[in-house]
């Protein structure tokens, strides 16, 4: 041991050959406060719509989505990594064992009759093999292959996150189209009725053929938004079963919802990103970068192995296990860089580059996350003004049409004002459809921005 501790002591006085001063990170990551502990992510964050319809598609997405199974094997694969990077702070230990029958050239290092003479050679030893880990290079690569198994795992619920979410935005766009059909459908029939009423009143010189044709062509126009509400519905059905990684025909069964207002906290502070998936994943991905450059900075000092062995070696087989025949060989390796034109310090240059990269696009990420946070609270408060306002505007006109039917049953008007009346509020049901529609993708905008659902029942 004295023998190796003069080594090394040699090796860190010729070490200061290979220098890295003026080699450094130029980027720093933005800081990004702690979640108020009042709030937490949900990562099942479909629940706030409670609906059981929604909750199988999206699970059943997740069980079975090749991206989802991708993203597993991709930590399994990080896993295996680490546990290579780990093996590297324990000494190796190797059994050998060899037989060989071998010719020696009779004009060769070896004299007759040992020379021209066909032998056995047998050989059996243990091989043993340390590495010092004196500078934290083999534990530097090891938290970097933890930081990289992390991000995988950060990952894998990104991917879940971002397939949930184009789940639930197809359903609720395909709720919204099954919602318009039955409007379209209603609006069909009013249109259908008013025509037949023209006619009626044009037959008896009570109404003008301009006004008949205007109505036909409103039945004409109301048959062709059905007719592209069907295509959409169609299209909504077997994207959704698409995502899901099913059948195209897997979408036939969704149906029209409950209207369940999803359950949201009032307030929903933008700290909570620094729980998002990818925002985690990229801090771990920052990590290990800043792991690897510790990496390439142990490779300017020297390094050192102590190697064993010991077996034993025989000519002939049968002499093999014979006292004699011991073999061993017991000493330190050492290697020390001094000139490598450069090849260190741009390796490390390169390192902290990367880096600096991982920092720039993770201030982006937090900076965009933050952004998106803040625009789906303003888009759902203003959502929610236009509601209120719609649902007004609907109060008046369902007051007007109530007067239009009171008139009719008294006989103080025939029935074309009361079908005339019902366009207006089949127009602003199909208003507050979209309204509805939007409000639901503004949420899961707002889920997709934080990473999950908010909630204040943490734990």
């Amino acid at each position: 041991m004295r023998r190796i501790g003069s080594i090394a002591i040699l090796a860190c006085a010729l070490s200061g050959c290979a220098d890295y001063s003026g080699i450094h990170s130029e980027s720093k990551p933005v800081a990004v406060k702690a979640a108020s502990p009042k709030f937490n992510i949900d990562s099942k964050w479909w629940k706030i719509f409670r609906d059981d319809q929604l909750d199988t598609l999206i699970e059943s997405a997740l069980a079975d989505s090749p991206d989802i199974k991708a993203a597993a094997a991709r930590i399994r694969l990080a896993d295996s990594l680490a546990s290579l990077s780990r093996a590297d702070l324990y000494p190796q230990i190797n059994a050998d064992g060899s037989a060989v029958r071998q010719r020696i050239s009779a004009n060769g290092y070896f004299p007759p009759p040992l020379g021209g003479s066909t032998l056995n050679l047998g050989q059996l030893a243990l091989d043993f093999d340390y590495e010092f880990d004196w500078w934290g290079k083999n534990r530097a690569a090891l938290h970097a292959a933890l930081s990289e198994r992390n991000a995988a795992k950060a990952e894998e619920e990104e991917a879940r996150l971002i397939l949930g979410a184009a789940i639930a935005q197809g359903y609720f766009r395909l709720q919204a189209d099954l919602t318009k059909h039955d409007i379209a459908v209603h609006m069909l029939k009013r249109e259908e009725a008013l025509l037949d009423l023209l006619n009626l009143r044009a037959a008896n010189g009570l109404e003008s053929d301009l006004r008949v044709h205007e109505q036909a062509s409103r039945v004409a126009e109301s048959k062709l938004a059905i007719s592209r509400l069907d295509e959409s519905i169609k299209l909504g059905r077997s994207r959704i079963a698409a995502l899901m990684g099913k059948p195209l025909d897997a979408g036939n069964g969704i149906v029209a919802r409950i209207d369940l207002p999803p359950q949201i906290p009032s307030v929903i502070p933008a700290d909570l990103i620094g729980k998002r998936p990818d925002i985690i994943a990229q801090r771990s991905r920052i990590e290990a970068a800043s792991n690897l450059a510790l990496v390439a900075k142990a490779e300017f000092y020297p390094n050192i192995d102590l190697g064993a062995y010991i077996g034993v070696q025989s000519i002939g087989f049968g002499s093999l296990l014979r006292r004699g025949s011991e073999i061993n060989s017991f000493g330190p390796a050492i290697h020390l860089p001094i000139f490598g034109g450069g090849r260190l310090r741009a390796n490390l240059r390169a390192q902290y580059a990367e880096y600096d990269i991982l920092v720039e696009e993770y201030n982006k990420m937090v900076i965009d996350a933050m952004r998106d946070v803040h625009n789906a609270s303003v888009s759902l408060e203003s959502l929610t003004g236009q509601i209120s306002a719609q649902n007004e505007a609907m109060a008046g006109l369902e007051k007007a049409h109530g007067i239009a039917l009171l008139r009719y049953r008294e006989g103080l008007d025939d029935e074309l004002p009361v079908i005339e009346s019902e366009t207006p509020m089949l127009s602003q049901k199909a208003v507050r459809t979209d309204l509805d529609e939007r409000r639901m993708e503004t949420i899961i905008e707002m889920i997709k921005s934080l990473g999950g659902a908010p909630n204040t029942n943490p734990g």
